[in-house]
This record gives structure tokens, C-alpha cells and sequence, in this order.
């Protein structure tokens, strides 16, 4: 009888110590770039984020993010109809012309990015400051794929 007793008690505190709701989300989750539609021109608009509090800097930091993943990582989240392949495929393309990348995200990338609309639903998210931890924001930025392929076959990094 003591032994049906005490096993009951501990089951019931297992499944209330199990129920137990999560506090918070964790702070280091980072959000993916996905693409959002494929413009008549090739230009595709992605929903890149950014954690930085000034609107300003996080639409400029959305747009280096928007622009990387395109050259560098392809675009596999969002709508199918989108080139997933990154423009340049070439391994370590980014280490062997570093110097050429620290000028290019300097301020040439800002012709190839546009800034379209902050998402509400992810403003919404920002909102919710937890201790102020800054939340992700997601941008809507229109990049420019024909132009940028362009610039990099015209500078050499990327080979016809």
C-alpha cells in the first residue's frame, strides 16, 4: 500500500514538474533568409532580419544579410520559384578576395539592395523586449541578382 502510495506521488510530480512552461525563447536563435517572390527583371525580394535597434543600421545590416546570401549561400527558404543557387559557387571565393568583399560591403552593395517594407509581423515580434534582449526585425529588401552577377563577372570574381 505504501509502495502504490509513493509511486502515484511520484508520477503526479513528474508530469507537473514536465508541464512546466518555457520561460523564454532562446536569445541566440537566428532567423533564415527566405525569398519572397521573383520580380519580371530577375530582382528577387527576400526577408532578411537584423537584432540591431536603430531602424536605420538594422535596414543597412538586412541588406549586407539580403545580398551574402545571394552571393554566397543561395536562397533555400521561401517560394520555389526563386534561384536557390548562389551566384558565386566557387569555394572559398569569399576568403581568397576578402579584400575585394570588405570594399564591396562597404557601400557598393547599397545599389544592389533596395529597402521595400519592414514585416509586422515581425515588428511586432521586436516588440517584445525580454530584459532588452533585441529581438529579430525583418526587412523586405529587393536585391537586384542580373546586376549583381554582372558586377561580379565585370570585377573578375566571378568566370563566364
Amino acid at each position: 500500500m505504501n509502495k502504490n502510495l509513493l509511486y502515484i506521488i511520484l508520477a503526479a510530480v513528474l508530469a507537473f514538474s514536465s508541464c512546466a512552461e518555457q520561460k523564454k525563447l532562446n536569445s541566440s536563435y537566428t532567423y533564415k533568409t527566405e525569398c519572397l517572390g521573383v520580380g519580371f527583371d530577375g530582382s528577387q525580394q527576400v526577408l532578411a532580419f537584423s537584432g540591431l535597434r536603430n531602424k536605420q543600421d538594422a535596414i543597412e545590416e538586412a541588406k549586407k544579410v539580403a545580398i551574402r546570401e545571394v552571393l554566397f549561400n543561395g536562397l533555400r527558404e521561401g517560394k520555389p520559384d526563386c534561384d536557390v543557387k548562389p551566384i558565386l559557387n566557387e569555394a572559398n571565393v569569399q576568403a581568397n578576395n576578402e579584400a575585394y568583399f570588405n570594399n564591396f560591403f562597404v557601400s557598393q552593395y547599397k545599389t544592389y539592395a533596395l529597402y521595400i517594407e519592414e514585416r509586422a509581423g515581425q515588428k511586432a515580434k521586436a516588440q517584445q523586449k525580454v530584459k532588452n534582449v533585441a529581438q529579430s526585425t525583418g526587412y523586405v529588401i529587393k536585391i537586384s541578382r542580373p546586376a549583381l552577377k554582372e558586377k561580379m563577372i565585370a570585377d573578375g570574381i566571378l568566370k563566364n
